[in-house]
């Protein structure tokens, strides 16, 4: 049977502070920790779930400006 994938060599990781982003669970890891956040804002602050969103965002941007 033919070879039907071409073999590329990865490109070189020029920043290795990005390193992370390939661990496993990482992602799932990320989505879980938004998601218990909203849980969170809207458990105390006892908003509709959309402005519990708006909060989880708002923060995660002042948050991700910082990183």
């Amino acid at each position: 049977m033919a070879n039907l994938y071409v073999k590329a060599e990865p490109p070189a990781d020029l920043n290795r502070n990005t390193e992370w982003f390939t661990y496993p669970g990482v992602w799932t890891t990320y989505i879980l920790i938004l998601f218990f956040a909203w849980l969170l804002v809207l458990s105390i602050f006892g908003c509709s779930p959309g402005m519990a969103w708006t909060v989880v965002n708002l923060f995660h941007f002042l948050v991700a400006g910082f990183v």
